[in-house]
């Protein structure tokens, strides 16, 4: 199989990191139900993370080194392409040197971050709330699932107890 070299931006790597991990996840949460046991919310996707380590080889592995914390200082989120994997908007959060550069290569290990920005709205109606009312109230008032409200109302802190005039997105 023909594998592409990862790049993040305008860095290309010339040689894949030696060790390459995509972590990807969602996020659970667990309610007690009184006299019911429990149910399990699915609240979506976690941000994907991507960690690994590598080695810079060859005459120019000083300059590749610098140009990567170059990268890594400007910050912001760039496009990460992995092989084998669709690019994502990904920031480069944590970048190391292993051990002092040695005669022929630069050891280095690094994390990114997808980067996500919220969904934007798309929905038909937008309420303000009274004190006291919760994301439940809409829920039923609209026959919407509490995970489909919560998803487009993801601004909102405390779902069982809105403050006034906070903005509730109907789906």
């Amino acid at each position: 199989m023909n594998y592409m070299t990862m790049s993040f931006g305008d860095i290309t790597w010339q040689a894949n990191p030696t060790a390459l991990k995509l972590q990807m996840g969602r996020a659970l949460r667990e309610t007690a139900l009184p006299f019911a046991g429990s149910r399990l919310e699915d609240l979506g996707a976690k941000k994907r993370r991507v960690s690994g380590e590598g080695w810079f080889t060859g005459p120019d592995r000083l300059k590749r080194w610098q140009e990567l914390s170059a990268v890594f200082a400007e910050g912001g989120a760039k496009f990460l392409q992995l092989p084998g994997q669709a690019p994502f908007l990904a920031v480069l959060e944590e970048l190391r040197l292993l051990g002092e550069p040695g005669g022929d290569h630069v050891h280095y290990s690094f994390l990114f971050t997808e980067h996500r920005g919220p969904a934007g709205y798309k929905g038909g109606k937008a309420h303000r709330a009274c004190a006291g009312e919760s994301l439940w109230d809409y829920a039923a008032r609209y026959e919407i699932p509490i995970e489909e409200l919560h998803r487009v109302n993801l601004h909102i802190r405390d779902i069982a107890c809105l403050e006034q005039g906070e903005e509730v997105r109907i789906p």
